[in-house]
């Protein structure tokens, strides 16, 4: 353990800074790391943030990527600055605290516990299953967008919607042929049992639309926050998969939410000037 640096004041990163770091790089180039209880992680937690409460990070060390930049956070930035100086006493590099915490935060947040929308998923299986997987995922997202669009009555709200269903064109394609490499040409994967990206089931999500979705900064407001559940979800994926052409693909998944993401909420920002 390296003493001097154990009771440095280590480095700080603001809200802004933070966020400007995450749009800037890859998801699989950096870690987040949540150190609250899990109660506070299940309320909400910043997508794809691995979670480990402040007094179990001595013994779980081996999780954490000593190579990899970690961005160290809790409520208000107090145990995370803790954990931040005991990661730096382990010599991990480029250790920092996001000052002010997931309080600070303002823009979508992922909910739900470490183990939300894994319950199947063993992290054992080979990689035409998770294609298979991932691919009903994203046709469940496809078709609750496309049942949403036929029972609009508005034109704008129709064409967003049909944005929206463009989204899932390009994933969909990439893990069909990724399914039919394996499988050869004409088999398709499994479309699933209403399970949509993000893990949710489509059937609870209808009655929320009906009475939510309302005008188009309400839909983007909505796809956002499911886009946030799928990046999420796709992150826990990859670090649960123990076959790494599997993990790669899921990780790939998980920079492309970002990127649906980072579209949205220019197009939030778009709707509100």
């Amino acid at each position: 353990m390296n003493w001097t640096k154990l009771f440095s004041p280590g480095k700080d990163f603001s809200v802004t800074e933070a966020k400007e770091y995450m749009a800037a790089h890859e998801a699989e180039t950096y870690q987040l790391l949540d150190v609250r209880q899990p109660k506070e992680y299940e309320t909400g937690h910043l997508a794809g943030s691995l979670l480990i409460p402040l007094k179990e990070l001595p013994d779980r060390l081996n999780e954490l990527d000593r190579e990899k930049p970690i961005i160290v956070y809790c409520a208000v930035g107090g145990r995370s600055k803790v954990a931040a100086q005991l990661l730096s006493g382990h010599d991990f590099a480029n250790v920092f605290n996001m000052s002010g915490g997931i309080k600070a935060w303002q823009g979508e947040q992922a909910t739900g516990s470490e183990i939300a929308g894994l319950e199947t998923f063993t992290g054992l299986e080979e990689y035409s299953d998770g294609v298979s997987l991932a691919y009903a995922m994203e046709s469940g997202l496809q078709d609750f967008y496309r049942t949403l669009a036929e029972r609009t009555s508005k034109p704008e709200d129709r064409n967003l919607y049909t944005r929206l269903m463009g989204f899932e064109d390009k994933h969909k394609a990439k893990l069909l042929a990724e399914y039919r490499r394996v499988h050869g040409q004409g088999a398709v994967p499994n479309s699933g049992a209403g399970t949509i990206e993000g893990g949710g089931k489509a059937e609870n999500l209808f009655a929320q639309a009906e009475t939510e979705l309302y005008g188009t900064q309400a839909i983007l407001q909505f796809s956002m926050a499911l886009e946030t559940q799928a990046l999420d979800l796709y992150s826990r994926m990859a670090r649960k998969s123990e076959q790494d052409e599997l993990k790669e693909l899921f990780l790939q998944l998980a920079a492309e939410e970002k990127i649906h993401l980072s579209w949205l909420s220019d197009e939030v920002d778009k709707n509100i000037q």
